[in-house]
């Protein structure tokens, strides 16, 4: 990047201090259908955000870097601002550059191959799923993203770092038709690395999310074991991440408010978030205020190990920050966010626990996780998943629901398989709980 972030202090001199956020993003996506491509779209953006302190008050502003005149414009915005706004005895910057917490991955292999040759990821993708079954008539979807983003930070304290880093996405929907019925999943990854990408996995995972949920049945509301998929449960993990945000303590918008040190979910489940984790989607040298990234086990063997914090949480909290600002780009300020979350896996083939009972539910997609009321914990939720009866499919379910409790439900969790799968950031493998509520159509 050839922007002197340097020349900042030249404008901005005491009483007022100043933390400087410059990111440059630029993406190439490429969609198909019927193994044609269907749309190309390259974008670039590249902008500063810009907080200006001056004893406790602090603004935020933002705008595309065009030119210098620009950026005086912001400053002496940011100033005027800042000398209205409310004060904050909690807010401030870092001042200790420490040891980089991990490695950002950077794919210079990924990015040289010819865009000709990334663009047949996605057809190739399609081909795949058709090939697995012939009931796969269509896909909805099947995109590619490549995603590359730099970065420059300083602030008036001379904390200073620059960062880079590739980010791959693949999207698919396969829609299965055999004049009985149809059905449609979607499967998600993200990668830092091409060579990641694994496309029989993909097509493997969304074709048997598809057709095994074909020709659904009825089904009597009742209680049973049900086991949580991996991607369904990391989709649950993700929706409730907030519980274990310092944002969320300081609001008393966490039913976890004041239960560090205590056990509050089944022994069995250890949920980890490591921004330092090698090759992970979020995992970077340092957080979006400076902060070195780290690995922070929230919960251990069910015991609840502490809040994830930013700066101005854990000043307000009275803790100390865990690495975890995020920023959704540069026309945002920081806040406190997860990094690469997941549950860590246990031994068992999931396989095997569904042979171990007379009658389990197996959970393979979710719907609703928006309604999730991260405050109590309660949910009810819309679901497809497949019933089986000793060890084998009994039936296939859709438009049935599980209603509960987040906690009670983390509190029934008996087994925990060897199957972890992150999707993006969030990664869980399949889980099983004795029992929930199932609602019939």
């Amino acid at each position: 990047m050839k922007f002197n972030i340097r020349r900042l202090g030249e404008y901005i001199k005491p009483p007022y201090e100043y933390e400087a956020y410059v990111q440059r993003i630029k993406k190439n996506k490429v969609t198909v259908l019927d193994e044609k491509i269907d749309s190309r779209t390259s974008s670039e953006e590249w902008g500063i955000g810009l907080r200006i302190k001056k004893g406790n008050r602090i603004s935020f502003v933002s705008a595309t870097l065009s030119s210098e005149d620009m950026l005086k414009n912001i400053i002496e915005k940011g100033m005027d601002i800042c000398n209205i706004m409310p004060e904050d005895p909690y807010v401030d910057f870092v001042k200790q550059k420490d040891k980089p917490g991990a490695e950002s991955v950077f794919d210079m292999d990924g990015l040289n191959l010819p865009l000709k040759e990334k663009e047949e990821i996605p057809v190739e993708l399609e081909r795949k799923c058709k090939s697995l079954d012939k009931r796969i008539k269509a896909v909805r979807e099947s995109s590619f993203t490549e995603t590359v983003v730099e970065l420059q930070y300083l602030n008036s304290y001379g904390i200073e770092f620059e960062d880079k880093g590739t980010y791959y996405t693949i999207i698919v929907g396969a829609m299965a038709s055999d004049g009985r019925d149809s059905n449609i999943s979607y499967e998600y990854r993200g990668v830092r690395r091409l060579k990641d990408i694994n496309l029989d996995d993909i097509a493997s995972e969304v074709v048997f999310k598809t057709v095994e949920t074909m020709y659904p049945e009825e089904v009597e509301t009742k209680s049973l074991p049900v086991i949580f998929y991996r991607e369904s449960f990391a989709m649950l993990l993700k929706a409730f991440s907030e519980i274990f945000l310092g944002d969320s303590l300081i609001k008393g918008k966490t039913f976890l408010k004041g239960k560090e040190g205590e056990k509050v979910f089944s022994e069995k489940i250890t949920i980890v978030d490591d921004g330092t984790l090698r090759g992970g989607f979020y995992t970077s040298p340092y957080d979006d205020e400076g902060v070195a990234k780290s690995r922070n086990v929230v919960v251990e063997k069910g015991i609840f190990r502490g809040f994830l914090h930013n700066i101005y949480t854990a000043n307000k909290a009275n803790s100390k920050t865990t690495g975890n600002a995020v920023r959704s780009g540069y026309s945002a300020g920081p806040v406190v966010g997860i990094t690469n979350m997941y549950v860590e896996p246990g031994e068992e083939d999931p396989k095997k626990i569904i042979e171990d009972f007379e009658e389990v539910l197996l959970v393979i997609d979710l719907m609703g996780l928006h309604t999730a009321d991260t405050v109590s914990g309660n949910f009810s939720l819309g679901i497809s998943g497949i019933l089986y009866k000793g060890g084998k499919k009994s039936k296939a379910l859709r438009g049935v629901t599980i209603a509960g409790n987040i906690v009670e439900m983390l509190n029934k969790v008996e087994r925990v398989g060897n199957d972890i799968k992150f999707y993006g950031n969030v990664g869980a493998p399949s889980v099983l709980v004795s029992e929930i509520t199932v609602g019939g159509s």
